[in-house]
């Protein structure tokens, strides 16, 4: 019975994890991993130039991961985005299985089993969630160990299929120096077993045990002579160490970061606090029971307790920590001091009739945790989002699909700044034609155009105009790539609102999602022509002069409109609020109507909504500030004044109003 709670309560955990990864492609840094996939198809694995990034275009890509990629490539070619998400799901509920699988074989039972899957899954999910190489390197992880690591005298097949393995490990991501770690942590905890049963006068169990670190060293140094057999020989090595050395990793909020066994993080949602409780519990526990079988054979000194001691498994369990102390990315090893507690309950000297029970008990408390604390429904309230839902072969309204089909289908080309998270997606569709600024690459990026990058991010969202002016320059951006998601769907995304005070930016484009500007210069006359003949063919009002007109587009052009989503999201919905007689949905579907004729640059429009919205709710202050807005825009400059001085005494401890009267005093002059 506890078996069977245990297993459905795994289930619980396991198959909305796995929905999520046969979610539509979402993973951002697989779109650089097709690009690459295909220009190393075609036989270049050393191209002289980057063919995605202007800012990288001298530094040519480096083929680490070329095998992945190829192979990415070919999936897609031949089963589109489905064949992607099928191979996503596949990768992960195979690394689940046979963990799982391990888990059973270690520990003896499965409700033991299944509580260390749980606990593997809660710390393994963000990797899993994601289309990367990391998964190669997970299910050769949890291989190489069920091949060569668990069995005491691995035979001549194993080994020979762990140096196959190898081989392709080493083409496909860089982090297969994991696997030589891991090898080299079983020969060394072997060795160390042999020298104590020889103190011990056990010449029978050190025999065994030397003559087991003889084979995983000899198949060690065999591994590090077959995985030279890469592009790249020895350089590919020392990848990690590389990356590491480059201060852009860093910089990313993401689980390149450090673990802090006495510190949790509370707003890092690829290590929860409920990931960090269950990594303390699980190497707490590892290194006390570790310390008892010690102590044990300290006194015993015979055979059985050498065999408890298990240096070869203590000593992969804690190579697993020093990883893991490293960075949180690598917190999936935590399969293995999972493996050593469970062989060291399976050996217990008396049996618990209730531990089942309490297994069973534990996986449906994790069952239940997860979702929690991962923020489950977060992660997949953007598929409600998508015009085609769960059928999508991407996340079209995530990465502003119409944006990207704008910029293609206008034939615009130059140099591109966008969105960190864009950047593969945008190179996958528009480059070489349009480079992008920035991508998921950051051990191909130099750490100046990361600092620049975020520099722009913040200028071009709340200024000031001149930082951001010197930045665009520098790196000569012909055009600018603007999220303009609403906070409340992804929060600190959007940007680009101040290119609308700049008058050497002209916006071409807007969606509810995303804006696209273009320099006024001589450079861009070409790209402006384009821009004239697009409109022209598809009979879309567009002045070249001022700019794009979202709201006229709407009016004027409405299957166009509809088609690019300018209008708003649930518009039934928020006009039929509008007219409610409850006042809290009034003013709900106000805000939202307000801002998204603020987004979209319909200024008149949201004059007029912040208006409203204001005699609904006096004291709110995004509908001041955005009046404010609205009348700089609109070059009522004596108006925009009064108003941010009203602003400004409304709400006299924001500093944002501070600065919108700053701004209102300046035009007003």
């Amino acid at each position: 019975m506890s078996s069977a709670v245990a297993l459905l309560a795994l289930l619980g955990l396991a198959l909305p994890l796995l929905a999520l990864c046969l979610r539509p492609l979402a993973t951002d840094d697989t779109w650089w991993h097709l690009a690459m996939g295909a220009l190393y198809a075609g036989g270049n694995l050393w191209p002289t130039e980057d063919p995605l990034l202007h800012t990288t275009v001298l530094r040519p890509p480096v083929p680490h991961e070329w095998l992945f990629q190829v192979g990415l490539h070919a999936l897609h070619g031949a089963a589109g985005f489905t064949g992607l998400r099928v191979l996503h799901g596949v990768l992960a509920a195979g690394s689940l299985a046979g963990a799982f699988a391990l888990f059973r074989r270690a520990g003896g039972d499965v409700a033991s089993a299944a509580l260390a899957t749980a606990v593997f899954s809660c710390l393994a999910w963000f990797r899993l969630l994601q289309l990367r190489p990391d998964l190669v390197t997970i299910a050769a992880a949890l291989a190489l160990y069920a091949l060569v690591l668990a069995p005491p005298r691995p035979d001549l097949r194993r080994c020979v299929a762990v140096l196959a393995l190898l081989l392709v490990w080493c083409n496909a991501h860089s982090l297969f120096l994991i696997g030589l770690a891991l090898l080299f942590a079983g020969a060394a905890g072997a060795a160390t077993e042999s020298l104590l049963a020889r103190a011990a006068g056990l010449r029978e169990p050190s025999r065994a045990s030397l003559h087991r670190a003889g084979t995983l060293a000899a198949l060690c140094a065999a591994g590090f002579l077959v995985t030279l057999l890469n592009p790249r020989g020895i350089e590919q090595h020392l990848t990690f160490a590389t990356e590491s050395g480059v201060g852009s990793i860093w910089k990313i909020r993401d689980d390149f970061g450090s673990w802090n066994p006495f510190a949790p993080i509370h707003d890092l949602i690829a290590f929860t606090p409920l990931s960090w409780l269950l990594m303390d519990l699980l190497f707490g526990a590892a290194l006390l029971t570790g310390a008892w079988q010690l102590v044990r054979f300290v006194r015993r000194r015979d055979s059985a307790s050498l065999a408890r001691l298990d240096l070869v498994h203590g000593a992969l369990a804690g190579a697993a920590l020093i990883a893991c102390l490293v960075a949180l990315r690598f917190h999936w090893l935590a399969f293995l001091p999972l493996v050593y507690l469970l062989r060291r309950w399976r050996e217990r000297e008396r049996p618990l009739a209730v531990a089942s029970l309490g297994f069973a008990a534990a996986t449906v408390l994790l069952a239940v945790a997860m979702p929690r604390a991962t923020s489950a429904k977060r992660l997949a309230k953007p598929f409600a989002r998508e015009p085609d839902g769960w059928r999508g072969g991407a996340m079209d309204e995530r990465y502003c699909g119409p944006g990207m089909r704008f910029l293609a289908d206008a034939d615009i080309e130059g140099r591109l700044y966008q969105p960190f998270n864009e950047g593969g997606y945008l190179g996958y569709y528009l480059a070489p034609r349009l480079r992008t600024f920035i991508d998921g690459r950051l051990d191909h990026v130099p750490a100046e155009v990361l600092d620049d990058y975020l520099a722009i991010r913040r200028a071009s969202r709340d200024g000031p105009s001149a930082r951001l002016r010197d930045r665009l320059d520098r790196w000569g951006i012909d055009v600018f790539f603007a999220d303009t998601f609403p906070e409340r769907w992804y929060p600190e995304r959007a940007s680009g609102f101040q290119l609308r005070r700049m008058p050497e930016w002209q916006r071409v484009y807007a969606s509810r999602n995303c804006a696209v500007y273009l320099r006024r210069s001589p450079a861009n006359r070409e790209n402006l022509e384009r821009v004239v003949d697009y409109y022209r063919e598809r009979r879309v009002p567009f002045d070249p002069g001022r700019g794009f007109d979202a709201a006229r587009a709407l009016r004027e052009s409405p299957g166009w409109a509809r088609a690019q989503r300018i209008e708003v999201a649930d518009a039934a919905r928020l006009e039929a609020w509008r007219r409610d007689a409850d006042p809290a949905l009034r003013r709900r579907a106000l805000a939202e109507l307000a801002e998204h004729a603020w987004r979209i640059g319909d200024f008149e429009g949201a004059l007029a909504l912040d208006e409203a919205w204001l005699a609904e709710e006096p004291d709110a202050f995004a509908p001041a500030w955005q009046r404010v807005d609205a009348l700089l825009s609109l070059g009522r400059s004596r108006e925009a004044l009064e108003a941010a001085q009203a602003l400004a005494r409304a709400h006299p401890d924001r500093i944002e109003s501070e600065r919108w009267l700053a701004r209102a005093e300046r035009a007003a002059r």
